[in-house]
């Protein structure tokens, strides 16, 4: 198995740029197609139409947006040599990468954003609840490459975790070093059900892997990964995403948004 197809979203603005440089470089790696994706919602209000000027100015601003994203996309690829494909649809960005995320193996996608950004940009949460594909989120601010050479897994004994460990076999057969971590409470052994298992499953593979037990200490369970993941200097998360419902995670806190709103890392989180 590999990443064939890698779609990443492009937004007229610059801070897209990161997120398109990772899907770029992976794209390399993998020797895959990319599958640029530009979406922005024709939102027009309810009243203000009585002359059509407001509804064909706003009309014409998403137009142009969608162009300036394309010519970002063409700007950074055009002299690689990859395959690319490009799509560029007026739609709320959720919907339109949902609905292409059928031609991929891999999503590329970057933090939440804040303030009108948001609104051009797709919701993480969404593109790993709806797509069924297994969704890189990069890093916030400071870029720099994945080097996918040391990776953590934070396991759990669920269907998502297992998914997210077939999803992410491409990685974790070139990498040198893999750990599949098991958060467990004192006294509950049964927090780490299947780690040997899993181990003996990527080491089938060839993948380099080792199993930890790793004692709870933080409040939270996010917390930890993130220790574990800088002991071993791993620059990639692999995580089961959502485990609990969406609504749960966000009244209680889960390891899924905590994870997108404190690492540094990038994570790929399967559903």
């Amino acid at each position: 198995m590999s990443y064939k197809s890698i779609l990443v979203h492009v937004g007229p603005g610059p801070s897209s740029g990161p997120c398109l440089a990772t899907a770029e470089q992976l794209a390399r790696r993998f020797e895959a197609t990319l599958i640029g994706v530009a979406a922005e919602a024709f939102d027009p209000p309810a009243t203000g139409f009585e002359d059509g000027l407001l509804y064909q100015t706003l009309r014409e601003q998403v137009e142009a947006d969608l162009e300036t994203a394309g010519k970002r996309f063409r700007d950074a690829v055009d002299e690689t040599g990859l395959k690319t494909k490009w799509i560029a649809i007026p739609g709320t960005p959720d919907r339109v990468i949902a609905l292409h995320a059928r031609g991929a193996d891999l999503i590329v996608a970057s933090r939440p954003k804040d303030g009108f950004a948001a609104s051009l940009s797709p919701r993480v949460a969404s593109l790993v609840l709806d797509t069924a594909t297994p969704v890189l989120v990069t890093p916030s601010h400071i870029h720099h490459e994945l080097k996918a050479e040391r990776i953590v897994i934070g396991w759990k004994d669920t269907r998502e975790s297992r998914r997210a460990v077939s999803d992410a076999l491409p990685f974790l057969r070139k990498a040198d070093q893999v750990t599949v971590a098991a958060v467990c409470k004192e006294g509950r052994p049964d927090e780490a059900t299947g780690l040997d298992e899993i181990v003996g499953r990527l080491s089938r593979h060839g993948v380099a892997v080792e199993g930890r037990l790793v004692p709870r200490k933080a409040m939270c369970v996010a917390d930890d990964l993130e220790e574990v993941a800088h002991e071993h200097a791993a620059d990639l998360l692999v995580l089961g995403a959502y485990g609990h419902s969406r609504l749960r995670e966000w009244a209680l806190g889960g390891v899924t948004e905590d994870l997108i709103d404190r690492s540094s890392r990038y994570i790929l989180f399967s559903h």
